[in-house]
């Protein structure tokens, strides 16, 4: 009515302009949140949910309100300098760069694509919608000046959305936006991050625009959303030279990248040895000490050249990640895109929220790999969160259509393939670009937690009527046992593998079963050992369990490792494993003796504690090199094991000794990554002038 009313006064020489912000207007119907204002107000924009989009008042014809009429209708953009948020919005204003704060918001252009109504409500920002079957296209789409940055029309019915509205733009009845976050038709999950959303029953759009985030070159720590959380880096318009990147963006396509063949050291010998990660992969990082595992991640950073650029997703612990990584002095080496949920927000909408924030990370690596053809490393801490959301999700559905919505293997907390679809999108994230895609690198590291295995059952002692369900193998083998007299207790069990009859051991099996099913949508993963650290094996990695898929078979040309580790690590896999399974051998036998001295010796050399210096390619070859020529047997032999202070100096003096005197042909290795047979003559006689002054 107000631009009805002022419509006939409006000129050519009095241009009026449109603010379109739901924080000031959320209160009004939809078709009603528009405010005529002059052009010569001054406007500052600030850090809330949804940015203004102006657009002329001429633009808009008054038309009868309709609940199926394009939410491009009412939010339509003038230019495609709006749509760059870091590009001018002086649309005939006295707007000045000064005036205007862009902290990457969500700017809900486009088409509605499909509507819904809200079934389920979470406290922290995470809503249920409903998908209506059919929209119905509206006939009075009013005109517009300028169509540089419109959408096409696209107003179908939900069967042609191809099954995903993940990451797609969702504006609210009440004026609120957010982003899906998880599709499982008919039902959206959509992250607002705000405290709270409209009750259910109200309805809400979605957009077919991806919610995107801004990456300036300086940009530093933010939010889920790309919203900035320190002054360091905020965008300023319109002279920041800022990239945009969908925040849910497709896993790259086959013909967009190649085959990995560089090596990404990580500064964690063992790791570099027996599990190399390449640029381009991605890795798990499975262990039940987080702890632990965000030490070897420091490590993993310190040892990272300039050129590779680092994105930190911290989707927990906030204060316990900035306080990690600046004792590790990488904290300004380092982009952190973390969580801002408050205490009070639901546990699903927390979980959300990592989901996004984990996106929001790969997306900003992707931008720099793409556009500038950096190599970058996303390190996501963690992706248990993304298990719980979906878990959630799964209990929404049962709730609205009746336990008969999802598949079985949901139902009983297995890998459907509509869940590894929504892992995929993460873990597939990873990729070595070509050259005419920027020809940089996206490599991911994600971890993941599973539960001790200590629990609460101690070393409890089970009778037979306790596996009363269980499989009639199990009972057969629990049979033997009780025939024999061995006791059923907890550590009888678990050595034999026999399933605990618990509650915790069950959470356990669980977390157990999901891991395998991450694993089979990674390129590798490095398994951290509950059992092995507390024998005092640091990095406690189960080299059994742990491994890299690329650059296996003998037709690829595809490798992970550095060919300097490649020359002398031959035989460490098959030391280890042979040493592992000496139980019952005469370990007097001089063949015995010898098999656990070279796995003793390995160990020794691969020996690291977590937030411990990371070692260059070239240390961990020295090193390695004094292994594999049996160097280390004899002092294994006098008690300078792995985790002992003797050995850690002796290592230690070692790799020192090696550096200051064998200085060209170190240089080299860490240059070329590679080690000649100079290089390696000159690092031998190195490691035995030290050994012989001993």
């Amino acid at each position: 009515k107000n631009l009805q009313r002022k419509k006939e006064n409006t000129s050519t020489e009095n241009t009026r302009m449109i603010l379109v912000s739901s924080r000031l207007v959320q209160k009004l119907p939809l078709r009603s949140r528009f405010t005529s204002i002059p052009t010569n107000n001054t406007m500052k924009l600030h850090s809330l949910a949804l940015a203004g989009a102006v657009v002329q008042a001429s633009a808009w014809m008054p038309s009868t309100p309709r609940q199926n009429t394009p939410l491009s209708s009412s939010i339509r953009l003038e230019s495609s300098s709006i749509q760059k948020v870091h590009k001018s919005v002086l649309l005939h204003s006295t707007l000045t760069p000064e005036d205007i704060e862009l902290p990457t918001p969500l700017v809900p252009a486009g088409n509605t694509i499909a509507e819904g109504t809200l079934v389920s409500v979470f406290r922290g920002g995470l809503a249920a919608i409903r998908i209506e079957d059919e929209i119905e296209e509206a006939n009075d789409t009013p005109q517009v000046v300028d169509l540089t940055n419109s959408l096409p029309k696209k107003i179908t019915n939900t069967n042609s959305l191809g099954g995903d509205l993940m990451g797609h733009q969702v504006v609210f009845q009440n004026g609120q936006a957010g982003v899906v976050v998880s599709h499982r038709p008919p039902v959206v999950f959509v992250y607002t991050g705000e405290d709270e959303i409209q009750t259910t029953g109200g309805s809400a759009s979605v957009l077919d625009s991806l919610a995107k985030v801004s990456v300036p070159d300086n940009i530093k720590n933010v939010n889920c959303f790309g919203r900035s959380l320190g002054e360091e880096s905020s965008v300023k318009a319109p002279d920041a030279d800022v990239k945009q990147r969908a925040i849910f963006s497709a896993i790259p396509q086959v013909k967009d990248i190649k085959l990995i063949n560089s090596p990404l050291i990580t500064g964690v010998t063992m790791f570099d040895a027996l599990a190399p990660i390449g640029k381009g992969q991605n890795m798990l990082l499975i262990g039940n000490d987080l702890e632990d595992m965000r030490g070897y991640v420091c490590d993993f950073l310190s040892i990272q050249s300039k050129k590779t650029r680092c994105v930190y997703a911290s989707t927990q612990d906030n204060d316990k990640v900035s306080e990690m990584l600046r004792e590790a002095g990488v904290q300004d080496d380092v982009i952190t895109v973390s969580h801002t949920s408050g205490p009070d927000a639901d546990k699903v909408s927390k979980a959300a929220e990592a989901t996004m924030v984990a996106a929001t990370a790969c997306s900003i690596a992707e931008s720099f790999a793409l556009e500038d053809g950096e190599d970058t490393l996303v390190i996501i801490d963690n992706i248990d969160q993304h298990k719980k959301l979906w878990d959630a999700t799964t209990r929404v559905l049962v709730d609205v259509f009746g336990v008969e919505a999802v598949v079985k293997s949901d139902r009983d907390g297995g890998a459907s393939s509509e869940m590894r679809a929504f892992f995929s999108s993460l873990v597939q994230r990873s990729a070595q670009f070509k050259a005419n895609r920027g020809g940089g690198s996206v490599t991911l590291l994600l971890m993941t937690t599973i539960p001790s295995i200590s629990g609460d059952d101690g070393n409890r002692e089970f009778t037979a009527d306790d596996f009363k369900d269980s499989p009639d193998k199990i009972k057969d083998r629990l049979k033997l046992l009780t025939q024999r007299n061995v006791p059923l207790t907890t550590e009888n069990l678990r050595k034999i593998q026999i399933p605990i009859p618990s509650q915790s051991e069950g959470l356990r099996r669980l977390s157990l079963q999901h891991v395998d099913d991450l694993i089979s949508m990674s390129d590798g993963q490095i398994w951290l050992d509950e059992e092995l650290k507390e024998s005092g094996r640091l990095p406690s990695m189960d080299f059994q369990r742990s491994v890299t898929r690329i650059g296996i078979g003998a037709d690829t040309e595809s490798r992970a490792d550095a060919a300097a580790i490649r020359r002398v690590v031959e035989g460490l896999r098959l030391d280890l494993s042979q040493a592992e399974y000496m139980d019952g051998a005469d370990v007097e036998a001089k063949a015995s003796v010898k098999q656990i001295q070279n796995a003793q010796s390995w160990l020794l050399a691969m020996h690291q504690p977590p937030n411990s210096n990371s070692r260059t390619l070239s240390e961990s070859c020295a090193i390695l090199l004094a292994a594999s020529k049996g160097y280390l047997g004899d002092y294994i032999d006098k008690g300078y094991g792995a985790g002992t202070k003797e050995g850690e100096d002796l290592v230690a003096n070692l790799i020192s000794h090696v550096k200051a005197n064998a200085a060209s042909a170190m240089a080299e290795v860490d240059s070329t990554q590679d080690l000649t047979p100079e290089s390696t003559e000159e690092i031998e006689n190195a490691i035995k002038d030290f050994l012989s002054s001993l």
